[in-house]
């Protein structure tokens, strides 16, 4: 599985090597991938898509927001001093004056607070680089910038570089849905609690650093009791005060033996050091993890981590759920979504409003018009937006896998079936969203068991018994007239009226004609980021010819003619270059230069479950060009029955691949040259696997 990415950003190379060298101690970088960037070489060194960005000062916001990718979040490091170097502080005597140093007027101001937190008793007075001070000052502190600390200055004491706070590491794995926080916590905590015992040696506020520990300690989701060398409990978090039924704090410093209950330690005492471990206690089972706690070669104790194993499961569960596929995961807010026609404003205010509901709902629109990106944003804006989003789309899966693919199988429902069975869309999507695409090329079957998921919240597996409920919220979309549909009978008036109970209609692009020129900029930006080329423009014919194309494939369609663009032009699109103006060349490929390919593609064609249908396309189409229509028709006299959105389909993915060409207008289809190429391959090793019926 591919690493998360978090990108730490800060003007200084100092304290992103410090930065690094933590995320290394804490364990951070085997869960995530770390970057570290200057602002100043942001201009040419591109924050990786999708990372996390990590700020160490909120006075670098504006300079680093217009390097941030679409889809990367951003928040500014809590930073904490560097405990384990306060000794040379400790030394300084009570009730001298103090100048903090540090290079900016905001993070002197943070650190004198910080210092004062944590109980060292003499006055502090923030200093940056022309700020002023008293002139009687001697000794100066600084967290790992001397270079800023006055001339005449006796003595400074460095004191490190600050280091990330934990609430921070906390935010970052939050952000990616991580349940591997706790192995950061517990060797956080070895540290925390070292110093926790220098300190109680070293200075009479400890507990100020004590309180500051517990209020971190108290946030995670584990309980959490560290004990000393001689089993005395140093410290219990509130969620194992709560656990155990203990007398709150008052535990700390006593004896494990006496204060914990006597089948609770009995438990621990059996648990062996530095193992994993569920064992049952109370009528429930929990998830035991208990450490050393080693610094410097000397055991300081032990640190006990446990948690309901339920509570467990619940998070691995849910990981997995977002890590199955791309599909679980919706991408786009309705801040992605622009518009400023009236209609499309419109549809925009209506979608709005229903994504608070948990009611089903019917996108209608033309091919291209943007409904899974809708169907995204409203799941994102629902009480379902922290759990999955599932897709799924009846025209590009053959019917005969798309039952299990969508009410999942049992072990041994059929020949080949995966062995412990196999989770449906629909148990993946359970308490979130699933988003049935192109519903109308759903088969008289499929119809029958969506009617019965709808109405029971219910699926049964493929070759199973048992019902398993379902809590989700549909979201359907289709290109196709449903009503028409109900009145000639293909498809069930009670299914149409189950799932059009919101209908949102989207308008075409041809009826919204003033979007044309930003969605043209946006495709602009993101293909020429892709390719890694300077951005082009559109002389004023050539966007006035793209503003009187009637856009078939709507927005879809003119996505893939900026990408076209960028491609071919080099600093200024004219008319003789759009694509849709002039006819496509072709570009023969020689049949023997095919084989590799040829497998390839065979077996593409293999795995979506329709290899026997384009092999029967490409044979009518040798036989002569044709329409869609024509061909659905002659198809369907050898036997082959498809929807006029599944044969669309279909040619689209035969173009893809350059083995048809699409004519315009009437000109119909073609196979190509290289489409003759993969047939001849294909008869050529028909006797070693021919189609698979």
């Amino acid at each position: 599985m591919e690493k998360k990415t978090v990108t730490f950003v800060a003007k200084m190379d100092e304290f992103l090597q410090s930065v690094v060298s933590q995320c290394h101690e804490l364990g951070v970088s085997e869960d995530i991938h770390i970057e570290a960037i200057r602002v100043d070489q942001l201009p040419f060194r591109p924050i990786t898509q999708g990372a996390l960005v990590v700020l160490s000062t909120n006075s670098i916001v504006s300079q680093v927001e217009p390097y941030l990718p679409s889809g990367s979040s951003m928040i500014v490091a809590k930073r904490m001093l560097p405990y384990h170097n306060l000794r040379g502080v400790l030394e300084i005597p009570k009730g001298v004056k103090v100048l903090l140093v540090s290079d900016t007027e905001e993070t002197a101001l943070e650190n004198v607070e910080l210092l004062r937190a944590s109980g060292i008793d003499f006055d502090v007075y923030p200093y940056y680089p022309g700020a002023s001070y008293p002139p009687d000052i001697e000794v100066a502190v600084t967290p790992g910038e001397p270079e800023h600390v006055p001339l005449h200055i006796r003595k400074v004491v460095d004191i490190g570089f600050r280091s990330i706070d934990l609430s921070t590491w906390l935010a970052i794995y939050a952000h990616f849905n991580s349940g591997n926080f706790q192995r950061v916590t517990a060797r956080a905590m070895q540290s925390l609690i070292y110093i926790t015992k220098e300190l109680n040696h070293e200075i009479k506020h400890a507990h100020l650093l004590g309180q500051y520990l517990e209020s971190i300690v108290n946030r995670i989701e584990d309980a959490v009791i560290a004990f000393d060398e001689n089993e005395k409990i140093q410290f219990v978090n509130q969620k194992a005060i709560d656990t155990l039924n203990l007398a709150g704090s008052s535990v700390v410093g006593e004896s494990s033996a006496n204060c914990l209950p006597k089948d609770f330690y009995e438990l621990i005492s059996q648990c062996e050091e530095n193992e994993d471990i569920l064992v049952d206690w109370a009528n429930k089972t929990y998830f035991f993890r208990k450490m050393h706690i080693v610094m410097e070669g000397s055991f300081l104790g032990s640190l006990l981590l446990f948690r309901k194993a339920a509570e467990i499961e619940k998070l691995e569960h849910d990981y997995r759920l977002r890590l199955y596929s791309k599909g679980l995961v919706a991408k786009y807010q309705f801040e992605d979504i622009y518009g400023e026609s009236v209609s499309f404003q419109k549809v925009i205010q209506i979608a709005r409003k229903i994504a608070r509901s948990n009611s089903t709902v019917l996108l209608l629109g033309e091919t291209g018009t943007g409904k899974e990106l809708l169907a995204q944003a409203i799941h994102n804006a629902s009480p379902r937006r922290r759990e999955p989003f599932v897709g799924v789309n009846f025209a590009a899966i053959s019917e005969t896998l798309l039952e299990s693919e969508l009410f999942g199988y049992e072990e041994g429902a059929f020949t080949g079936a995966r062995k412990g069975g196999h989770m449906g869309w629909f148990e993946l999507a359970h308490k979130g969203t699933i988003f049935l695409d192109e519903i109308g090329d759903a088969s008289g079957a499929i119809q029958n068991r969506l009617l019965r998921v709808l109405q029971e919240r219910q699926i049964m597996r493929v070759g199973g018994n048992k019902v398993i409920p379902t809590d989700i919220r549909v979201i359907a979309a289709t290109n196709q007239d449903l009503q028409h549909m109900v009145r000639e009978g293909s498809f069930r008036a009670d299914l149409y009226y189950r799932l059009n109970i919101l209908p949102i209609h989207l308008p075409p692009l041809r009826n919204r004609r003033e979007d044309i020129g930003w969605l043209v900029q946006q495709f602009i930006k993101k293909y020429s980021f892709d390719l890694r080329r300077p951005p082009f423009t559109l002389t004023s014919e050539a966007f006035k010819a793209m503003e009187r194309y009637d856009w078939p494939g709507n927005i879809r369609e003119l996505e893939n003619v900026v990408e076209y663009l960028a491609h071919v032009v080099e600093e200024e699109a004219y008319v003789y270059h759009l694509p849709f103006l002039r006819e496509e060349l072709e570009s023969p490929l020689a049949e023997e230069g095919l084989s590799d390919e040829c497998d390839a593609i065979r077996a593409e064609y293999e795995k979506r479950g329709f290899l026997k249908e384009v092999i029967s396309i490409l044979q009518k189409l040798k036989q002569g060009g044709t329409g869609r229509y024509v061909l659905q028709e002659q198809l369907q006299q050898t036997g082959l029955v498809m929807s006029p959105q599944q044969l669309r389909y279909r040619l689209k993915l035969l173009q893809q691949d350059e083995l048809i060409h699409v004519g315009k207008g009437r000109q119909g289809s073609q196979i190509s040259s290289k489409g003759e190429a993969f047939l001849t391959c294909f008869h050529r090793t028909k006797g070693g696997g021919g189609l698979h019926e």
